[in-house]
Formats: C-alpha cells, sequence, structure tokens
C-alpha cells in the first residue's frame, strides 16, 4: 500500500472529523432553553481547545525512526478529543461562560441561532 496514499487519506478524516463537530455545533444551534445553551457554549469551548492543541500538535517534529500508522494517529486524535474536553471542564478559560452570558438574554424572547 502507498505510504503517500495513506498520509492523504488520514489529512482528509482530519479535516473531515474537525468540518463534521462544526457542522454538528451548527445543526443543534437554534437552542431554546437555558440547559441547552449552556451544553452547547461548553461544547463550543471544548471545540475550540481541541482547535488549539492540533495547532499545538501541528508545531511537534515527528522525527521518531518509526513513522506512525494510521491506527496510531487515530488513537492520538481521539486523546486529543479528550484532553480538549477535560481542559475546557476544569481549566475554567470563561470562553462557554461568555458565549451563555451573551446568548441568554435572547432565550426568553425566542429561539436563538448562534450558526
Amino acid at each position: 500500500m502507498d505510504i503517500g496514499l495513506l498520509q492523504s487519506a488520514g489529512a482528509i478524516y482530519e479535516e473531515n472529523r474537525m468540518a463534521g463537530r462544526i457542522t454538528s455545533l451548527n445543526r443543534r444551534s437554534n437552542v431554546d432553553s437555558q440547559d441547552e445553551l449552556r451544553a452547547l457554549s461548553g461544547e463550543f469551548e471544548a471545540l475550540f481547545v481541541e482547535v488549539v492543541l492540533d495547532s499545538m500538535r501541528d508545531t511537534l517534529n515527528d522525527d521518531s525512526l518509526i513513522p506512525k500508522n494510521a491506527g496510531e494517529k487515530l488513537f492520538e486524535d481521539k486523546l486529543y478529543d479528550e484532553y480538549a474536553e477535560a481542559v475546557s471542564k476544569v481549566a475554567n478559560l470563561g470562553i462557554a461562560e461568555m458565549i451563555y452570558k451573551q446568548l441568554s438574554n435572547y432565550i426568553p424572547r425566542g429561539s436563538v441561532d448562534i450558526g
């Protein structure tokens, strides 16, 4: 099997994974309760942290003697997803809270479209 083909497939997977998360958030962006807005704000913060961590990870050199296979890359992606979730819950970055405060004023008057 061609290594270049696997690498390009990995890049396409990574692009589609992030686009899928953004699309998922966008589909659920029409909320009509405070709880839904709070949950969606937290998910957006986790996505933001994930983008930051992915950007940081891209700056690292992969100088290993044996290149990572597709399974290792997939596991690493999932691991960083979990890191992003944990950081957004534990670190109290305040992004989710700011989004919630900005948009919660609009909930009683109708639904909020944050997409």
